[in-house]
């Protein structure tokens, strides 16, 4: 947390933090701080994290002023950052965004936000395993309302599931995959921007017929978990060949043993390890629950896919 608090500093927030962040105690930014009505200027790191940048977007618009937000270096997950602004501008805020010699910069103008009518689409992140299981056992899965014109990046997850072999279709509304048990081959695939999907992606490159190579993806090493590391010993775990690199996994296709796979309080691992259990028997989750954090109804989910698409 310490980037994003440091950056509130630095605008003229009171943060009182704990550590490298919780527990925190904020006072906002008031109209009587230093500074007053002026637009306020902060520089702020994405290398680990587009988050830090989208929180501080989406507050930019309340400060006094508004805020103008310079990105030292380069920018993670860079679809969120453009969906971060697209749904700001559908609320009404305004924001300039330019490329300077001190690098990336967003002028936000002050205002606030005005109310609007807004359809929220599918999470394309949690679609990633409804749309592995069909590229894993066959059948059809049809995600409504996430289509060509999504905002979000994951939903490239599906281009790497036709590039294996799956059959996909992103129409206008919706996208389809439909799979061919069996016929899936590796690849080798920069997961950069879609960084949420490389734990599904490893879990369908088990069962391909070559090796899978997964790079452009070192900086999840930082999120609930080392997830390259978790991944690595996890399908290691289960009798499966995998290798990881500074930026990225080696995944050697080949049959599961049963095992209980640690979740290591991440919920994408669960339900990334879960899909190797509609494959093969005696695969045990531990810590189902840990789901809840993004998809409470997955287990469900995914007992009615493992019956409908086979």
């Amino acid at each position: 947390m310490r980037d994003g608090l440091d950056a509130l500093t630095r605008i003229g927030a009171g943060v009182v933090a704990s550590g490298d962040g919780l527990p925190a105690t904020i006072r906002g930014i008031g109209s009587s701080d230093a500074g007053g009505g002026d637009r306020r200027s902060v520089s702020v790191g994405a290398a680990a994290s587009s988050q830090f940048l989208s929180a501080l977007l989406l507050a930019a618009p309340c400060a006094p002023g508004g805020l103008r937000i310079v990105v030292d270096g380069e920018i993670r997950s860079w679809p969120y950052v453009e969906m971060t602004v697209a749904v700001m501008a559908s609320f009404g805020a305004g924001v300039d965004l330019r490329r300077g010699p001190d690098g990336v910069v967003f002028d936000v103008d002050p205002g606030g936000y005005r109310a609007v009518a807004y359809r929220v689409e599918p999470d394309a992140s949690a679609a990633s395993y409804a749309f592995a299981v069909p590229a894993l056992v066959g059948g059809r899965v049809v995600v409504e309302g996430l289509g060509s014109s999504s905002l979000q990046g994951d939903l490239r997850m599906v281009d790497v599931l036709a590039e294996m072999g799956a059959a996909v279709d992103v129409g206008a509304d919706d996208t389809v995959v439909a799979g061919t048990a069996g016929a899936l081959h590796g690849v080798r695939v920069n997961l950069a921007d879609l960084s949420d999907t490389a734990q599904t992606v490893a879990a369908v490159a088990v069962f391909a017929s070559s090796a899978t190579v997964i790079d452009g993806i070192g900086f999840i090493r930082r999120k609930e978990t080392d997830r390259i590391a978790a991944v690595v010993t996890e399908l290691r775990r289960c009798g499966i060949g995998a290798s990881e690199s500074d930026d990225g996994i080696e995944i050697r296709p080949g049959s599961p043993r049963p095992a209980a796979i640690e979740t290591y309080h991440d919920h994408r691992m669960a339900m990334a390890f879960a899909l190797l259990g509609l494959m093969s028997p005696g695969i045990a989750i531990c810590d189902p629950s840990c789901v809840s954090k993004t998809f409470p109804g997955y287990w469900r989910m995914l007992d009615d896919l493992r019956s409908t698409c086979r």
